[in-house]
């Protein structure tokens, strides 16, 4: 190892330094820019406690700077350094002036390094390590912040919040952490432009996956929710994800570097929802087959019902162009099955009263003719909900009923 480092540190740590004989400890493509030396000590401070870590047999210790990392390291052919601080850690950097030497101290959030050379320019070395140091660990805060912002996304995404606004904090971190690789001579621009790629990536696929793991739950919600015949939160979830399976395509055609599988998982969960979506409405239709089909009015009512439930809830989600079906579309069938109830009420109504008035039994009659009066306002108020029907005349044949109603039982108004 001397020799080695004598070798590295020959031009007098100027910083033109070789690494040729330094392969062991260093990374590929890591480069040595300093390599200071003394007599054998390293003063090293952790979690409070400083401890002098001494090579033996007489061996010497060495503190490597390069474009990566800071490296101490004892004895004579060690495999790998004693202590190792990555310049992404780094906190500061200073040389402690004497009247007889000068120590280098290195220090992150953590722990510190005290290093006493007598080869070497420390000087020099500690202006590399803080201004390259620098570059690194503020290009790892903005990273870190990047990395927060894309949980974030995630995290929103998962909720069914808008999650766009993480997206562009993380690109202002991205731009920052590439000002830090070009704002310093000295710094490995490319390898600091290495690592926030990384981090860009991750974005990329974060919004992709995120996407598609929203699209996937919903899809499911769907499915869940027509088992227990909840068809407005089965409406809801089928739009959602519906609009998550458009923001997946969107990204997908967005981002330079997209997840493997990931457009083929698309394509399964677009096909899965549209064939959902299908079965559903083709359900609605089939029960509207049954009403025009049925030759009980009951049968008619409790067929249109439960149609007008399925698209009603389709359309209160915002269904446009679901399955495919547009909003105007859904609207006009819609019309159309209400106008289907309303008539098949008002037909079991009619079937009532007739009921009523072909019995000879006064009360029997009057509960005819009370049933009827219950299925006009049932009539009165789905006319209410819905354009295109005039509640008021559902509420008139009520009304007439109930008059009815009480002349049989011999009440007559203002008696």
């Amino acid at each position: 190892m001397f020799d080695r480092v004598n070798d590295a540190i020959s031009g007098g740590g100027s910083g033109e330094v070789d690494a040729e004989h330094l392969d062991g400890l260093l990374r590929d493509g890591e480069e040595l820019q300093h390599a200071l030396a003394n007599d054998g000590t390293i003063e090293h401070t952790e979690d409070g406690r400083t401890t002098t870590i001494e090579s033996g047999g007489g061996h010497g210790a060495y503190m490597l700077v390069t474009d990566e990392r800071v490296l101490w390291v004892l004895g004579d052919q060690p495999e790998t350094a004693e202590i190792a601080f990555e310049m992404n850690r780094l906190q500061t950097s200073h040389v402690r002036k004497g009247l007889i030497n000068s120590k280098l101290e290195v220090q992150t959030y953590d722990e510190s390094v005290v290093f006493d050379p007598d080869e070497g320019d420390a000087e020099e070395a500690e202006d590399y390590i803080s201004n390259v140091g620098s570059s690194w660990a503020d290009m790892s805060s903005a990273l870190a912040q990047a990395r927060d912002a894309i949980a974030a996304y995630e995290d929103a995404c998962e909720r069914g919040a808008d999650p766009n606004q993480h997206a562009l904090a993380a690109r202002s971190q991205f731009s920052q952490a590439r000002r830090c690789a070009t704002r310093e001579d000295r710094a490995p621009e490319q390898k600091i432009r290495a690592e926030i790629q990384e981090v860009v990536t991750e974005l990329a696929h974060t919004r992709v996956t995120s996407w598609l793991d929203r699209a996937q739950s919903q899809y499911e919600a769907v499915a869940a929710a027509l088992d227990e015949d909840r068809y407005g939160d089965a409406c809801e979830a089928y739009v959602d994800a519906a609009e998550a399976v458009e923001e997946a395509r969107d990204v997908i055609d967005d981002v330079d570097d997209v997840p493997e599988g990931a457009e083929s998982r698309l394509d399964a969960i677009e096909a899965d929802l549209r064939e959902a979506g299908e079965r559903f409405l083709d359900d609605a239709a089939g029960r509207c087959e049954t009403a025009l089909d049925a030759e009980e009015a009951t049968v008619a009512v409790d067929a249109w019902e439960e149609a007008f439930d399925r698209y009603r809830a389709a359309a209160d989600a915002g269904w446009n162009g679901h399955a495919p079906v547009s909003e105007d579309a859904l609207e006009y069938q819609l019309t159309w099955v209400t106008a289907g109830l309303l008539e098949a009420m008002s037909a079991h109504a009619a079937a009532l009263e007739r009921e009523g008035d072909g019995t000879d039994d006064t009360d029997e009659a009057g509960d005819y003719y009370e049933d009827a009066e219950a299925w006009f306002e049932r009539a009165r108020d789905l006319a209410g909900e819905r354009p295109h029907h005039d509640a008021d005349d559902y509420e008139a044949e009520r009304d007439r009923l109930e008059e009815k109603r009480l002349e049989s039982a011999g009440w007559e108004f203002g008696g």
